[in-house]
């Protein structure tokens, strides 16, 4: 059985280290925790599994190698244990688990966002560097059979407690960065955890009675220290090193993947890491059909008077709040999620525009955004024409959008897809015309219903004869290859106008109405769009209203009438 010594001289045989070792020891402390955090860190900004499986291991390995590290040079500062040599066996097992209890704790320490696990998990850390040093200290230790019972339990407190703080700490620090305010520790928590640290040694150094030794003979301590030190420095530097290249490795992915769905959305760091990596680790909680929420945004075709919606996704967490869409779809594209979410959204967007249909609009057409990954993927078309039979639709109301940069650069397995989709009626639209490649060549071989002129065409349209000029001929280009134009980004009746004025009648913008939930769809449709239909009638004038003015060859000017019945 284990006995409390009650002499508290007999308690602490060891006396706390010489003013000079324990300040030297609480700066190598210091610095330590410095990189730990860095490391820790840096898993966390992973965000594709690869990523963070490999961020992990490396951190993992090396903070279990420099705290390692730390251990063996405390045990060399205290006078009492001069006369000790430190084991070859036991310090080479105790860094194994080190770096054991380490791989096991810091994935959950560096990307997790719920307390309870990241006190779990600094209480597993806490345990093991425990284990490591016991092991560390056993040619020291005459007996396990007693314990000091005041410096064990102090020791375990010190321990969790530092771990806890330090993670709490940087779980705060990731949080705030959704405020895009990155405060990372400060150099006072870092000299703060040293200081712990050197109390935490002293007391583990305590915890069962000592071996002395018989005679103070020279040893080769000093070659020791020097050589463990110059063994954690090397470590540390390579590692911090080599963070700054996967940083930018990651960075270059992202920007690459974001080219395939989007070219508005950018990732700036350190803030855009960490909120990629928070959205990362809520991501199964995200992934649920009532999580994707789908607003709405009309798409009027001025000649035939008609109106279809395109899907726009609106994502909210709980403990992230409203999260940006593009970001969301990042990370899913990362997460090699894409598929799955591209999926959900279809299907909330035909669940849509089934009850749209059982409420009036019998022809109701609809438009989703895609990646290149769900197209590619195997099966997808028969998929999607099983979906649309179980909500009654045709595939003719349906039309799904790519980027330029995703058809272009996919290949000729896309032009398969597409054709596959063509044969069921679902047609592929281009989307961010003239945001990128742009290559004409390429536009003459794809497959495609249409394009979406980027609004970039519209800025500064009404003041601009070039981008005027530009558009009519994008128009006349797009009519000679039978492709249908859908302009988007129009906010004023003035470049309604004009847009009017270069031919082009298919227009998506502000201009009609901002996105609206799928609930509201039917309302807007019935009553609010013949209101603003009135009201821009009003505003253009009766010439100035109708496609074609201006000098463009005249088109039907039925949209005038329209009810905006949908069809």
């Amino acid at each position: 059985m284990f006995s409390i010594g009650h002499d508290t001289a007999q308690m602490f045989a060891v006396g706390f280290p010489p003013l000079l070792h324990s300040l030297l020891f609480w700066i190598f402390a210091s610095l330590v925790v410095h990189v730990c955090q860095r490391l820790v860190e840096h898993t966390a900004f992973a965000i594709d599994p690869s990523s963070r499986r490999i961020s992990g291991s490396q951190a993992a390995l090396c903070i279990g190698c420099v705290v390692w590290a730390l251990d063996v040079v405390g045990m060399l500062m205290y006078a009492e244990l001069a006369g000790h040599t430190l084991g070859l066996v036991p310090a080479l097992t105790g860094l194994v688990i080190m770096a054991l209890s380490a791989r096991l704790t810091v994935p959950t320490l560096s990307t997790s966002t719920r307390k309870a696990r990241i006190l779990l998990a600094g209480a597993g850390l806490s345990l093991g560097m425990l284990a490591a040093h016991f092991t560390i200290s056993e040619g020291y230790v005459s007996s396990y059979a007693r314990v000091n019972g005041l410096a064990i339990v102090l020791a375990l407190a010190t321990a969790i407690g530092i771990t806890a703080y330090t993670s709490i700490r940087h779980r705060a620090a990731k949080m705030k960065a959704l405020t895009r305010i990155y405060i990372p520790q400060q150099w006072h928590d870092k000299l703060l955890a040293g200081a712990a640290i050197l109390v935490l040694h002293w007391l583990l150094v305590n915890t069962f009675p000592l071996e002395w030794p018989d005679s103070a003979a020279p040893t080769d301590g000093v070659a020791l220290l020097v050589i463990v030190l110059l063994f954690g420095m090397a470590i540390a530097t390579e590692q911090l090193s080599n963070m700054r290249f996967d940083q930018a490795r990651q960075q270059l992915l992202r920007r690459g993947l974001s080219l395939m769905r989007t070219s508005s959305y950018e990732v700036h760091p350190p803030e855009g890491d960490i909120q990629l990596s928070l959205i990362a680790d809520q991501l199964p909680m995200l992934l649920q059909p009532d999580q994707l929420a789908l607003h709405f945004q009309p798409i009027v075709d001025l000649d035939r008077g008609e109106v279809q919606f395109e899907a726009l996704l609106r994502v909210r967490s709980e403990l992230l709040g409203a999260i940006h869409p593009e970001a969301f779809l990042l990370v899913c594209e990362l997460q090699g999620k894409t598929p799955l979410v591209d999926r959900l959204i279809l299907v909330n967007a035909m669940a849509s525009a089934c009850r749209w249909r059982g409420e009036g609009m019998a022809g109701a057409k609809f438009s989703v955004n895609v990646a290149p990954a769900t197209l590619l993927e195997e099966g997808f078309a028969p998929w999607l024409q099983a979906e649309l039979s179980r909500h009654a639709l045709p595939g003719s109301c349906l039309k799904l959008e790519l980027t330029e940069h995703a058809l272009i650069a996919s290949g000729p397995r896309m032009l398969e897809s597409i054709r596959h989709l063509q044969a069921i009626g679902v047609g592929v639209l281009m989307d961010d015309f003239g945001a990128g490649y742009s290559s004409l060549g390429m536009l003459a071989d794809l497959p495609i219903a249409g394009i979406k002129c980027d609004r970039l065409f519209v800025r500064q349209l009404t003041q601009d004869p070039r981008r005027q000029s530009m558009l009519r001929h994008v128009g006349a280009l797009a009519s000679e290859f039978g492709l249908s134009v859908v302009v988007e980004g129009v906010e004023t009746p003035a470049e309604l106008q004009t847009l009017a004025a270069c031919g082009l009648a298919t227009i998506q913008g502000y201009v009609f109405c901002k996105p609206m939930p799928a609930a509201d769809v039917p309302g807007w449709n019935q009553t609010q769009w013949p209101q603003r239909l009135a009201a821009l009638r009003a505003q253009l004038g009766t010439t100035a209203g109708v496609p074609g003015a201006g000098g463009a060859p005249a088109a039907p000017a039925q949209w005038m009438q329209t009810q905006g019945s949908g069809r």
